[in-house]
């Protein structure tokens, strides 16, 4: 089963930035610009707690979005909530739980998204006991760039063994405008640049996160994981399994590869493909639910 339909396009988007309605250093329309001129197909401005209405440019869309938040100092840690294709305005209460924040979002049909939970300092518990929210960010530019916390994949994979999996996402988080832009994003598999196509394919999970390697291709056959990616160092498969020597693929000479296929073992119920690139940049595949045996 090929998860990609090779008759739909690739649309590159990020889905969490800032403008100067909120924190951000620069306008909506200057924000736009910069993306489009680098080859972005949409975006979401996800100022905090304010909401960003989506329109469809030419060539260009911009998804609803907005960021809720609670920041609590005294148990040092944050939880922030991006919501994508909201139909309006959100209602928080004044003292909002982490759970309201979700709740909000998908009371008006949004995504609900955790934002970069390293950055965060949150605990497994945390992400396990929230309700009703679609994914999560493995990788966060400006918690990278600004503070060395940028990639969650360890959390991720952590709570995702204990049965809570969410959609992957990378994402800019754009404040700065420096070194905080265009280094994660989401490849989408869709038939249009449409909202509508566009979210739908989202919440199907047909797409993958990067910050520059591609992941073309996934076949599933069994419990056999086949992948094809542009030329990359290492294509590592990640699973719910504690240790599988196949599990990394490299040549010894770090010369590149494009393509291999894991065998699952019977321990493994739940892998992700993780390829990365002779720059250090990474993709990230949604997890893939393997067959019992």
């Amino acid at each position: 089963m090929q998860l990609f339909n090779e008759d739909y396009n690739w649309y590159k988007g990020n889905l969490h930035t800032h403008t100067n309605k909120s924190d951000g250093l620069l306008s909506p329309d200057k924000v736009i610009s910069l993306y489009k001129k680098a080859g972005y197909d949409f975006i979401s401005i996800t100022d905090h707690n304010i909401y960003n209405e989506g329109t469809e440019q030419e060539e260009f869309t911009i998804l609803s979005g907005i960021e809720l938040h609670i920041n609590d100092y005294k148990s040092r840690k944050a939880l922030h909530i991006v919501g994508i294709d909201i139909d309006g305005d959100i209602d928080v209460p004044a003292q909002p739980t982490p759970q309201d924040l979700v709740d909000a979002v998908t009371e008006q049909d949004g995504l609900a998204i955790l934002a970069h939970p390293a950055w965060s300092l949150l605990t497994h518990s945390d992400a396990m006991d929230l309700r009703d929210y679609i994914g999560i960010e493995v990788f966060n530019t400006v918690s990278a760039t600004k503070s060395n916390r940028g990639n969650s994949s360890e959390f991720i994979d952590t709570i995702a063994s204990k049965g809570c999996i969410k959609l992957l996402f990378a994402v800019d988080d754009t404040h700065f405008y420096s070194d905080d832009l265009f280094g994660g994003y989401i490849m989408v598999n869709s038939p249009s640049l449409n909202t509508k196509d566009i979210i739908n394919n989202i919440k199907k999970g047909n797409f993958y996160a990067s910050q520059g390697p591609e992941i073309k291709q996934i076949i599933v056959d069994g419990n056999k994981l086949y992948v094809e990616t542009s030329p990359v160092v290492q294509i590592s498969f990640m699973s719910d399994n504690f240790f599988d020597e196949k599990r990394v693929v490299k040549n010894e000479d770090s010369s590149l590869i494009c393509n291999t296929t894991y065998t699952c073992s019977e321990k493994d119920s739940i892998v992700r493909i993780e390829c990365m690139d002779a720059e250090g940049k990474k993709a990230w595949s949604q997890f893939i639910v393997i067959e019992s045996k």
